[in-house]
């Protein structure tokens, strides 16, 4: 047997090759390279951010480059380099859009055709030039897999992020006169006059009267009114006079019918009457 496996091991060795073919195609999966680019990255306001929308402003990034929209880009990008730049750029284009929402900023369509007017790239001889701007929209942005409505949206965005700016720093304008008051009561000196009055000394010059504590407690009566702090509840039993007339029964009876220490002893004096007797 194992000589006729030897004469043939190159047949054998081609047979279990065959076999094994179909069982690598079969069970070794193939990874999905397309579904793992498009997973999700994180969560961002409550929202899933995926890769897909990452790569889609990363090309918005490169679109701002091109257009020559130098303040924008440095400002989202942080001045990075290569992909650390583009990826920076994503993330915070993103937050620049919720922010621009959350403050109720929407540029006026006149505003956003005045800057993009105003690109440097569509610049002309005579400002800005119609040609240039329908070459880039039919050359420039088709190999980005982008639109003229892009171009829009990022003109959208930089008067969404200027406006921001003017907004954060109008908040912390300080005048001169503002920045002197402030350092003067920090640090300047104050003279102060303190006069002190004993009330001995006028406890006996003034009598107030009952009529003038009515009149104060009259008009002030809200204002001495305190919320409640204890609650009580009670019921009460009024016991009615005991009669002065007596009863002609004989014994405990003969106490004031409702008096109630004749009623006690009368109730004793039966206990003790009908209490076992002990031997």
């Amino acid at each position: 047997m194992m000589k006729l496996l030897r004469r043939h091991k190159d047949w054998l060795m081609i047979v279990i090759a065959i076999l094994a073919i179909p069982f690598i195609f079969y069970f070794v999966r193939t990874p999905d390279y397309g579904a793992m680019k498009q997973g999700d990255l994180g969560q961002i306001y409550g929202r899933q951010l995926s890769q897909l929308e990452i790569d889609a402003n990363a090309r918005l990034g490169g679109l701002a480059q091109a257009l020559g929209m130098s303040d924008f880009w440095e400002t989202l990008s942080l001045r990075q380099p290569g992909n650390g730049g583009y990826g920076t750029f994503a993330v915070d284009l993103i937050i620049l859009r919720h922010e621009a929402e959350r403050l109720g900023l929407r540029p006026s369509g006149a505003e956003i055709a005045d800057v993009v007017r105003k690109l440097p790239v569509f610049q002309g001889e005579s400002g800005f030039d119609i040609t240039k701007f329908s070459d880039f929209v039919r050359n420039g942005l088709g190999p980005m897999g982008l639109g003229e409505e892009h171009i829009e949206q990022l003109a959208r965005d930089e008067i969404c992020l200027n406006e921001i700016k003017e907004l954060l720093g109008a908040g912390v304008t300080i005048s001169k006169d503002e920045l002197d008051e402030n350092f003067r009561r920090g640090y300047d000196k104050f003279f102060v006059s303190v006069i002190r009055f004993r009330s001995t000394d006028f406890e006996n010059d003034i009598t107030i009267k009952d009529e003038d504590v009515q009149k104060y407690y009259d008009a002030h009566k809200s204002e001495l009114k305190t919320d409640e702090k204890r609650k009580v509840e009670f019921v009460h039993l009024g016991l009615t006079e005991e009669p002065t007339e007596y009863t002609n029964l004989p014994g405990p009876l003969s106490q004031p019918t409702y008096s109630s220490a004749s009623t006690d002893r009368f109730i004793q004096s039966l206990i003790d009457a009908y209490a076992p007797i002990s031997s």
